[in-house]
């Protein structure tokens, strides 16, 4: 099938429920060991056609695992009490499925606090109690709630900022998106970018590529940091953070617009003694596949 310019790429679905299976699975390599962590979840989109051109999305999980054996059965149960909190979300998006506003914001945060507090008082594990902190103040903003939904996870993969209308000679799309996860105590922005020569079509399907680097060095001395902490080695004039590989692909159905799966793969590094590797991957699925 021949590209027919522009493409709009918006969400043109119809009401109702779709399921989804989301993995996340990241893997650290530092003083030669390899430790993995592995998140599995499937939960379940119910889309309302909004009469001012748009969408209201419900966004739900249902069914959460951890695999990650530095996290102990009471921070899991303590994550996964948090994450319950954002199934009480609805999402308002523009008709390209981009985030407009957080329904019912001041409920959630409400659910936030009492659901923290009652979770405060005992004590299980640093990164949970991390969390606890975080959590204090970003449910307090709206613009906050909104950029982490973006960022992170599912969300971020449906609810897809390249989304929107492309032209066969214009520059590259792109956007910025802030990473926490690369190293502890460390945050880092990429620069992400499609072009259109990267949009693909096959059998009544688009594939929507896009890329990501590292714009400066901006930050670069919170990784040095994390390292001496750490105590790994690394070179100073040849080491610095990088992106080995970026690589995201959205497919969507051509006709619907409506997305299959998205999978985002990137790996890290900072020299040899440091390496990261993430993958997003979420992928429709069937009532009968849950």
């Amino acid at each position: 099938m021949e590209a027919v310019f522009p493409i709009h790429v918006k969400l043109n679905l119809q009401e109702g429920k779709k399921f989804y299976r989301y993995t996340y699975n990241e893997y650290t390599t530092a003083h030669g060991e390899t430790h993995r962590s592995e998140l599995n979840k499937v939960f379940h989109v119910t889309l309302k056609r909004l009469e001012t051109e748009g969408f209201e999305y419900h966004i739900e999980i249902f069914d959460r695992v951890h695999r990650d054996k530095e996290l102990s059965s009471s921070e899991k149960d303590f994550l996964d009490r948090i994450a319950e909190i954002n199934n009480d979300v609805k999402l308002i998006t523009d008709e390209y499925g981009r985030l407009k506003s957080i329904q019912n914001l001041p409920i959630l945060q409400n659910k936030v606090e009492k659901t923290v507090e009652k979770l405060s008082r005992s004590y299980v594990g640093k990164k949970a109690d991390d969390f606890y902190q975080f959590l204090k103040t970003l449910y307090r903003n709206e613009d906050l709630v909104a950029k982490d939904f973006l960022k992170y996870n599912h969300f971020g993969i449906i609810l897809h900022q390249f989304y929107g209308r492309y032209n066969e000679k214009e520059d590259q799309v792109r956007h910025s998106i802030r990473y926490r996860n690369f190293m502890d105590n460390t945050i880092i922005d990429i620069d992400e970018s499609v072009q259109t020569e990267a949009i693909r079509y096959d059998n009544e399907l688009l594939l929507l590529q896009y890329t990501g680097n590292i714009p400066s060095d901006k930050n670069w001395e919170m990784f040095y940091g994390e390292m001496q902490r750490k105590e790994i080695v690394y070179h100073s004039e040849t080491d610095f953070p990088k992106l080995d590989k970026y690589k995201g692909q959205i497919l969507l159905d051509f006709i619907t617009k409506e997305v299959l799966e998205h999978k985002l793969t990137i790996e890290f590094s900072l020299g040899e003694n440091y390496q990261k590797k993430i993958i997003y991957h979420i992928k429709e699925i069937s009532h009968e596949e849950l």
